[in-house]
């Protein structure tokens, strides 16, 4: 393949593509470290999950950032990149990692894959990385938490609004994280997710009882959205996890009484740190991170806590937390956290925990990594493009073609059809369809930034 072998001649390097898992939750973080590279001369492309393979071929990329290698075939993945000359990065969407018996897993101890640079949330995960047996500790990078930096100015001025309050009644963020829930008697989906982790992660065997807790703590929940609904001093802003079925919402609010209904705003799409930072209290389930995320916007929080499930609760996170075990007792709760929102009895707890697990949140993280990105792929020796194959080509072609009717790699037209027809069948791939990015996605967060920084030019 004579034209890719002369495009290793080229003193300029490819571009550095960012793969991009779940695009509520993590495209915004992504396309600002792409803004940052941009401005640092280093073009960065984003692609869904899916498509790591065919970026190879559509970009000849001078690194590629994934956000985990524990998998076999992703280890096997990285490992060709790194015989072609690409280098091979790891951005964690999930880097908390609390639990000892997980951070051998999430290090790569059962597999051995090829990464060049790994960036850390915390100190923790990169002790962890360096007792696996890691030879390049100085690629190991802490680096906090990229998608906290939207927290920050001048970042958070390029968020979404919140939806537009409908009264003078202070807003709740009501968050729920009840993801397991829709493995509930899905013995399929059970195994996909569980199967390949039994025999890896001390624990994880118990998964029957995490997903039996999501699915009776999911029915629980909505005496805590009508305890505060009859309340009435409240608006109540819903807003599922977005890996959760949201449909289990949408019928119970179907049914819900005009009444009830004049109290409650539901969104499952606003970016979560928009409405964090405009609501007056946080409510969250058992050891969610959005309990985390308002203590670094400084707004008060409240713990919904069910069976206290070992792989779902966390101690550490929870004695942060001010806790509800009961419907009844939430409205006062809330009435009274929400006039003593700095919470000082959990205050300096809160800092060292921000500290400890969060590197450094202070607005910056998405800059240290595009520095590191930049500086690697400027120092790096071309990559042997001759080594690229037929298949390579294929999927290129693929993927090109996709983009130019506005749709992803991994995209199947008649995978609507097939979900209608066999729903429990195909519902991974229709989930997994429905939270990747596709151009437009990636176009309008770019834009988003770039009117940020005009607006910042001008002033």
């Amino acid at each position: 393949m004579n034209g890719h072998a002369a495009a290793s001649s080229s003193s300029q390097p490819g571009p550095v593509v960012l793969l991009v898992d779940n695009k509520v939750r993590d495209l915004k973080m992504a396309a600002l470290i792409a803004h940052q590279l941009e401005e640092m001369g280093v073009p960065c492309r984003l692609e869904p999950l899916e498509a790591f393979r065919a970026v190879v071929g559509a970009y000849q990329p001078s690194m590629i950032i994934f956000n985990h290698l524990n998998a076999s075939h992703l280890a096997g993945w990285s490992r060709h990149l790194a015989d072609m000359g690409i280098l091979v990065s790891v951005l964690p969407n999930e880097g908390f990692v609390y639990d000892d018996e997980w951070r051998p897993f999430m290090s790569g101890h059962f597999h051995s894959p090829k990464v060049d640079h790994f960036f850390c949330w915390n100190a923790q995960h990169r002790a962890a990385l360096v007792s696996e047996g890691s030879d390049k500790t100085q690629n190991v990078h802490v680096v906090g938490v990229p998608r906290f930096d939207f927290f920050f100015k001048p970042w958070s001025n390029s968020l979404p609004p919140a939806p537009p309050r409908t009264s003078k009644k202070p807003r709740v963020l009501f968050c729920t994280n009840f993801v397991f829930a829709r493995l509930h008697n899905n013995a399929r989906e059970q195994e996909m997710l569980f199967g390949g982790t039994q025999q890896k992660i001390k624990g994880i065997e118990l998964y029957p009882a995490a997903i039996g807790s999501h699915w009776s703590s999911r029915n629980k929940i909505t005496r805590y959205l009508e305890a505060l609904l009859d309340d009435g001093r409240f608006e109540v802003l819903l807003r599922p996890h977005p890996n959760e079925d949201r449909s289990f919402y949408e019928r119970w609010m179907e049914k819900l009484p005009a009444e009830r209904k004049a109290n409650l705003v539901y969104d499952p799409v606003t970016t979560i740190t928009s409405l964090i930072l405009d609501c007056d209290l946080e409510i969250s389930c058992e050891s969610c991170t959005t309990a985390v995320e308002s203590w670094i916007a400084k707004k008060p929080t409240i713990e919904l806590v069910f069976d206290k499930n070992p792989l779902l609760y966390r101690e550490a996170h929870g004695q942060l937390n001010f806790e509800c075990d009961s419907h009844e007792k939430l409205p006062e709760m809330i009435a009274h956290h929400i006039g003593a929102p700095e919470q000082l009895e959990k205050k300096e707890l809160r800092v060292k925990h921000l500290e400890k697990w969060c590197g450094s949140a202070d607005g910056l993280s998405c800059h240290r990594i595009a520095t590191i990105i930049a500086d690697a792929v400027r120092a790096k020796q071309p990559a042997d493009w001759s080594k690229l194959t037929a298949a390579d080509s294929r999927r290129a072609i693929k993927l090109r073609t996709y983009q130019a009717v506005g749709q992803a790699y991994h995209y199947d037209p008649f995978l609507l059809f097939k979900h209608l027809l066999m729903k429990k069948r195909y519902a991974p791939k229709y989930k997994a369809y429905r939270k990747s990015i596709l151009p437009r996605d990636v176009a309008a967060a770019k834009a988003e930034l770039e009117a940020l920084r005009t607006i910042s030019a001008k002033s």
